[in-house]
């Protein structure tokens, strides 16, 4: 870059090459060179945010979601449970409840049922035994209280919503605590085949949301 200097401008007009002159050429040339790469440093930069932000999140950022996921799937299988060594865990959800669980966790797209189905074996058996799609399918199209209760989906998916809900911190529901209430003392929910039941021609069987059976007058329901 070069550019001619008026005599007026320079410290020392009468002697050119006062070395006072040469150094302020020096400076002002300088000046003229930053500005003329001011632009081309500011479009490279932002060139830079640009490529940036349409490349997403950075791999540090990515790092520290996956690893903030890997501590919670962590925390939950390292969970134990009364019965967890022999698969015992007596169960405080309904079949209907546990259904409606499954199907919430995968409306939101977090996770496949193939991968559910795995975290669920994992977190229920020691042995992490392989669980069927069609046994997944066959429990959620079943509707009452314990209805599937002898699906090992059933145990399966209760054992696991119950680490997760620990390792997320949450307290019980109401509807737990009334299932302890009424199960507590028989080992949780029942884990049987739907039984067949004796009873006056003027009664009716029926089976409420906690899954108790108890004869009615027909008329009452």
């Amino acid at each position: 870059m070069s550019r001619s200097f008026h005599p007026f401008e320079l410290p020392n007009p009468i002697l050119l090459t006062d070395p006072a002159n040469i150094a302020f050429m020096e400076k002002e040339l300088a000046k003229e060179k930053e500005k003329a790469l001011a632009p081309i440093t500011n479009n490279q930069k932002k060139r830079k945010s640009d490529a940036s932000e349409a490349s997403g999140p950075s791999t540090s950022k990515k790092k520290a979601k996956k690893d903030a996921t890997d501590d919670t799937t962590k925390d939950l299988f390292s969970i134990a449970l009364p019965g967890d060594e022999d698969s015992t865990v007596e169960i405080f959800d309904t079949c209907d409840e546990l259904r409606r669980k499954i199907n919430a966790l995968l409306r939101t797209g977090t996770i496949t049922k193939a991968a559910l189905l795995r975290d669920m074996s994992r977190a229920a058996y020691t042995d992490a035994p392989n669980i069927q799609s069609k046994q997944l399918t066959d429990f959620l199209s079943k509707k009452g209280a314990t209805s599937g209760s002898t699906s090992r989906v059933c145990y399966a998916s209760y054992v696991y919503f119950e680490k997760k809900r620990i390792a997320e911190g949450k307290a019980k529901s109401k509807h737990r605590k009334d299932m302890e209430d009424r199960w507590g003392g028989q080992g949780g929910l029942p884990r049987r085949r739907e039984e067949k039941y004796w009873c006056h021609a003027d009664d009716k069987i029926v089976q409420d949301a906690l899954g108790t059976v108890r004869t009615v007058p027909k008329g009452r329901f």
